[in-house]
């Protein structure tokens, strides 16, 4: 199927280099795959549509919004996750059948994990034969 410049309305067949560097004829990056050629104020209409990023909205957000959104989450992650780090309980009882377990502490010591079938087990008598 051809490829359509949005800028001047030149055709490519499929496969030619302009479409990977560019229209020869107005130096345009935009092209549109389709079988029928769009009229000029169609055309234009897109171009401008593309240019103003309105196309890259998701919900109401701008694409570089939610990008920069995605950032600051993995930031907290991160920060959290050095937090988790630097606790020196391996594992913390909440309340009575509820516990907070520093897994990277546990993999760090490496003794009480056991790995059977790709799943990871704390082999918890371990630990209380340690404070014996």
């Amino acid at each position: 199927m051809p490829h359509q410049c949005l800028k001047c309305g030149e055709i490519y067949e499929d496969g030619s280099k302009y479409v990977l560097e560019g229209c020869p004829k107005c130096g345009g990056k935009f092209f549109l795959y389709t079988r029928n050629p769009l009229p000029e104020k169609a055309r234009k209409k897109l171009l401008e549509k593309i240019e103003s990023n309105e196309l890259f909205e998701v919900e109401g957000k701008k694409l570089d919004e939610i990008i920069d959104e995605i950032r600051k989450r993995m930031q907290e992650a991160a920060e959290e996750a050095s937090k988790q780090k630097e606790k020196v309980e391996s594992i913390e009882v909440k309340q009575m059948g509820e516990y907070e377990i520093n897994l990277y502490r546990l993999l760090e010591d490496g003794s009480i994990i056991v790995q059977k079938e790709g799943t990871y087990f704390i082999y918890l008598p371990s630990l209380f034969s340690r404070k014996k």
